[in-house]
């Protein structure tokens, strides 16, 4: 996978135990419902091919850039811990990490994403662009911590 420059990471609190948080976090049609609904709009999980060891499972989305360009993105699950740590590798360069601690009776959940291999100045750029990476991290965070929590 080469060297992961880690460009955003946020982490909240979420009262359930860890093996829960994981649970449903390693599940990537939840990992696509985290999104913000305007992200959801332009982008759809076409495809989702899981492995019973987790790595090497796959997951495929579909959506447009800018609203203008089709992009596709293949996530595949390089890094599997159960109950600590998840890394998926997207085929255009970007890495999510997710980990997970016990945090005072709950789980901290921590999710970080970052660019590796290829021109580094390309994805900083795509970053800068593309999104709000804090504020759209702090979303996705928000969004599973009230799905995981109801």
């Amino acid at each position: 996978m080469g060297t992961v420059k880690e460009l955003h990471t946020r982490s909240i609190h979420i009262d359930a135990p860890v093996t829960k948080v994981f649970a449903y976090v390693e599940d990537p049609h939840h990992f696509f419902g985290a999104f913000d609904e305007e992200w959801r709009r332009h982008m759809a999980l076409v495809e989702v091919n899981t492995t019973p060891e987790g790595v090497g499972s796959t997951f495929r989305m579909i959506g447009r850039m800018f609203l203008l360009f089709h992009m596709e993105w293949v996530l595949v699950r390089e890094e599997y811990v159960p109950d600590h740590r998840i890394v998926d590798h997207a085929n255009a360069g970007g890495v999510w990490t997710s980990t997970f601690e016990p945090d005072d009776g709950g789980t901290k959940l921590t999710m970080s994403f970052g660019w590796a291999g290829g021109t580094p100045f390309v994805g900083e750029l795509m970053d800068r662009v593309g999104w709000n990476g804090d504020r759209d991290l702090d979303t996705m965070l928000a969004n599973l911590k009230k799905a995981i929590e109801s």
